[in-house]
C-alpha cells in the first residue's frame, strides 16, 4: 500500500508501520494530498484517520466502524445456509449459497489482492484469491467458503487490534493536561503546553496533574508517579528535585521550574518508544507464506508448461507427447492444478491459530494474533514487572512494633490520624485498624509530604514518615535502630509519635509493603518446568525492595531503580542473551518494554488501559498462573502447525509426482486437496481441548 500512496502527486515519502496501523507521510503542504492518500487507503479496504496532535479524530459511519464483522457475519450465516440446504435440497442448490459466502466473504480480500497485483507483488490476499478460485474451479464450494470467511475473520480481528492501539497511544498523551497555569510577573496566565518555554515556573495545585517536565522551585508534596516508574507509593518530594509530566501532585500547592518542551517530555518519550519498538520488531515469517511465495506460482507455471509446452515438444519430434496426445497431457496438467490448489497448506496455520486462541480465550487470557503464539511457544525467558504484576500493587501492614504501649491502641490510634488521608499509606493504616473501635480526633493538621498531627484522647500524636521524625528528633536511638532493620527489609516505615519536638517520644513503628502474590513462587516453578531457562525482574522500586520480592517470588535475578527505558533496554539486553523473550507487566511505565519483547503480556484486570492495548496478550483475570499456561499452549501450537504444513506439503508432493508420471487421477488429487483439508482442520481443533 505504502508503494501505491508514494506514487501520489504530492507525497514525498510513505511509510506504512503495520503493527501499529500507521501511516507516516510527508508531503508537500501546498499540494496537500491528504484526501487522496485516504482513498487510495479505502480503496484498499482499509479506514484511516488522522494522529496529528490537535486533531481529533474524523466521525466515522457506522458501517465504516462494523464492514469487515459484518461482513464476517453474513458469510458465516451463508455457510451455515449452505450446510443446511446441502442437508435438504442437495449439494447443487448448496452450491449458490457457498458461492455467495464466497462472494461477501472476499469482498475487502478480493479488493486488496487488485490493489498488490496493480503493484506487481503477491501476497496471503492474492494467495487467498487464488486458493478460493482454486476451490470454485474443482467445484468446492463450501470448503472455498470456508476457508475465505476465516481469512475474513483473521482480518477483522486485526483491525480492531489496530484501533484499539491508536486509541491507546491517543489516550497516553491525554495524561498531560492541554493547558499549564504558568507564572508570568506577579500574574498566572492558563497557556497551551505549546506556548510554554524551558525556565518558566509553572503552579500545579493539589489534585491537578504535572503539565511539563521540570524541577520543584517551592512547595512540598507526594506525588503519584506509577505512570512513569511505575512505583506504588506515592513520593514525597521537596525543592530541587524532578517531577515529571503527567504525575499527579497529591497534597501541596507547588511550583515548577520547566526543565522540557511538551514534545520532548516524558510521557512524550514514552510514546516514541513504543512506537519504535512496534515498527522495529521483525513479524514472524509464517512457514506457509515462505512456502507458498515461490510454490504456487512454480505449480501454475508448470501446469502451463506440461498442457502446452510437452504436446508442442512432441509434435516437433521429441520422444514423447504430441497433438494427439493433447487430451492427456491437458488432464494431467488439471490434476497438477488442482493439486496445486493451496486450500489446505494457507489454512493449515490460521485453523489451528483460531482454535487456540479460543482455547486461550476460555482460560482469560486475551491473544490479538496468532503471530504472538507463534512466538510465545519460541520463548526461552519471561521478564516481570514487579508491582501490580508480581505484587498486588498497593501497600499493606505487614509489621508493628511498638514501644510501651499495646499494638491494638497504637494502630487504633494511628487510625484515627489517617482516617481523612488519601495517601496510599495512610489507606493502608485505616484497612488494616477497620475492626476497632474509632476514636475522636481534634486539632488535625496535615502536612504534605511529612505527615499528620492532632490531639486524640488528650494526648498530642503525629504520625509520618522516618525523615519527619529525624527532623523533629521525636525519636530515639532504639527506634531508630529498629527502624533501619525495618528499611533493610524493604519496608516503607511510618513513625507514630507522641508529645512536641524537644519532648515526643516513639509510640510505634508501622512496616507497610507491597506483598507478593501467594501464587508467585508457583509460577516461577511452572515456567522453569516448561522450558523457560531464564525469568528476571525488572522494578523501578530501590535495591532493598527490590531483593525482598525477588527473593519471596523466587526470583534469582532482578533489576532495581529503572525508569521505562531502562526497562527497554533491559529487554533488549535479555533477548541478545536469551533469544526470545515475553515481558509481563501492568503499568504504563512498562508499555515500551511490553512493545519492545516478542510477545508482550498486560495484567487487564488490574492494568492500565495502555498497557493492555500495547501488549500483544492481555490476562482478563488476575492470574498470574495463566503466564505459564499460555506459553505451553504456544509450544502446542507451533507444533500443530508444524505437522500441518508438513501433512499439507507431504502428500502434495507424492501426489505430484504421480501426476507427472501419469499415475495420477482426478479424484486423488481432489483428496490431496479437499482430504488434507478436513485432516488439518481436525489435527488444529484439537487445541480446543487442551488443559
Amino acid at each position: 500500500m505504502s508503494k501505491s500512496v508514494r506514487q501520489i502527486p504530492g507525497v514525498l515519502a510513505a511509510d506504512v508501520n503495520f503493527a501499529s496501523g500507521v501511516l507516516v507521510l510527508e508531503y508537500d503542504a501546498e499540494a496537500d494530498p491528504r484526501s487522496r492518500v485516504l482513498a487510495v487507503v479505502s480503496g484498499a479496504g482499509h479506514t484511516a484517520e488522522s494522529l496529528e496532535p490537535g486533531i481529533p479524530p474524523a466521525p466515522q459511519s457506522w458501517w465504516a466502524r462494523n464492514r469487515a464483522e459484518v461482513i464476517v457475519a453474513v458469510s458465516g450465516a451463508l455457510i451455515a445456509l449452505g450446510w443446511l440446504l446441502g442437508a435438504v435440497v442437495g449439494d447443487q442448490v448448496a452450491a449458490y449459497a457457498y458461492a455467495a459466502a464466497i462472494i461477501v466473504g472476499g469482498t475487502i480480500t478480493w479488493r486488496r489482492a487488485a490493489v498488490s497485483l496493480a503493484a506487481k507483488s503477491l501476497d496471503m490476499n492474492v494467495l487467498m484469491t487464488i486458493a478460493v478460485l482454486g476451490a470454485a474451479a474443482i467445484g468446492e464450494w463450501g470448503e472455498g467458503a470456508t476457508v475465505i470467511f476465516l481469512f475474513a475473520l483473521g482480518g477483522a480481528l486485526e483491525s480492531r487490534s489496530l484501533a484499539r492501539t491508536r486509541r491507546s497511544i491517543r489516550d497516553l498523551m491525554g495524561l498531560a493536561p492541554q493547558q499549564a497555569r504558568v507564572r508570568r510577573g506577579t500574574a498566572e496566565v492558563m497557556l497551551p503546553l505549546a506556548d510554554v518555554r524551558v525556565g518558566e515556573v509553572v503552579v500545579v495545585r493539589p489534585g491537578e496533574r504535572v503539565p511539563l517536565d521540570g524541577v520543584l522551585l517551592r512547595g512540598v508534596s507526594a506525588f503519584d508517579e506509577s505512570a512513569i516508574t511505575g512505583e506504588s507509593v506515592p513520593a514525597d518530594k521537596s525543592e530541587g528535585e524532578a517531577v515529571y509530566a503527567g504525575t499527579l501532585n497529591t497534597t501541596g500547592l507547588v511550583e515548577v521550574r520547566t526543565s522540557a518542551l511538551a514534545s520532548d517530555g516524558t510521557l512524550r518519550r514514552i510514546v516514541q518508544l513504543v512506537e519504535t519498538a512496534q515498527a522495529s520488531r521483525a513479524p514472524v515469517q509464517r512457514l506457509v507464506d515462505r512456502f507458498s511465495r515461490y510454490y504456487t506460482p512454480a505449480v501454475i507455471a508448470l501446469a502451463v508448461a506440461i498442457a502446452v509446452g510437452v504436446p508442442l515438444l512432441g509434435s516437433l519430434g521429441a520422444p514423447w507427447g504430441g497433438f494427439g496426445e493433447w487430451r492427456e497431457w491437458a488432464y494431467r496438467a488439471l490434476v497438477l492444478l488442482v493439486v496445486s490448489c493451496p486450500c489446505a497448506l494457507v489454512i493449515s496455520t490460521p485453523v489451528a491459530i483460531v482454535s487456540a486462541i479460543a482455547r486461550a480465550t476460555r482460560d482469560g487470557v486475551l491473544v490479538k494474533g496468532g503471530a504472538f503464539l507463534e512466538l510465545a511457544g519460541t520463548a526461552r525467558a519471561v521478564a516481570f514487572d514487579k508491582t501490580g504484576t508480581l505484587t498486588h500493587g498497593r501497600p499493606r501492614l505487614v509489621r508493628t512494633l511498638t514501644f510501651g504501649g499495646s499494638e491494638h491502641d497504637a494502630l487504633r490510634d494511628a487510625a484515627a490520624l489517617e482516617a481523612h488521608s488519601n495517601h496510599p499509606l495512610a489507606r493502608a493504616i485505616v484497612e488494616a485498624a477497620a475492626s476497632r473501635e474509632p476514636v475522636p480526633v481534634e486539632d488535625l493538621v496535615e502536612t504534605a509530604g511529612l505527615g499528620v498531627s492532632g490531639t486524640v484522647e488528650g494526648r498530642p500524636l503525629a504520625i509520618g514518615s522516618l525523615r519527619r521524625a529525624m527532623a523533629s528528633g521525636g525519636i530515639g536511638q532504639g527506634a531508630r535502630d529498629a527502624a533501619d532493620a525495618l528499611e533493610s527489609d524493604g519496608l516503607t516505615v511510618l513513625v507514630l509519635s507522641e508529645g512536641d519536638a524537644e519532648s515526643g517520644r516513639t509510640v510505634a513503628l508501622f512496616g507497610l509493603a507491597d506483598e507478593v502474590r501467594a501464587e508467585a513462587p508457583g509460577v516461577m516453578a511452572a515456567l522453569r518446568d516448561a522450558g523457560i531457562e531464564h525469568v528476571v525482574m525488572l522494578t523501578g522500586d530501590n535495591e532493598r525492595v527490590a531483593a525482598r520480592i525477588a527473593a519471596t517470588a523466587g526470583i534469582r535475578e532482578y533489576r532495581a531503580a529503572l525508569l521505562p527505558a531502562d526497562k527497554t533496554d533491559a529487554v533488549r539486553d535479555i533477548r541478545e542473551r536469551f533469544g526470545g523473550v515475553v515481558m509481563v507487566g501492568d503499568g504504563i511505565n512498562d508499555a515500551p518494554a511490553l512493545a519492545t519483547a516478542d510477545v508482550g503480556i498486560a495484567m487487564a484486570a488490574m492494568g492500565s488501559d495502555t498497557a493492555i492495548e500495547t501488549a500483544d496478550v492481555a490476562l482478563m483475570r488476575d492470574d498470574l498462573a495463566a503466564v505459564p499456561r499460555f506459553l505451553a499452549l504456544g509450544r502446542r501450537t507451533m507444533a500443530i502447525i508444524r505437522q500441518n504444513v508438513a501433512l499439507s506439503i507431504g502428500v502434495k508432493a507424492l501426489v505430484l509426482a504421480l501426476a507427472l508420471a501419469g499415475k495420477a487421477t482426478l479424484w486423488m488429487a481432489v483428496f490431496a486437496d479437499t482430504g488434507m483439508a478436513l485432516i488439518v482442520i481436525a489435527n488444529g481443533l484439537r487445541l480446543l481441548r487442551d488443559r
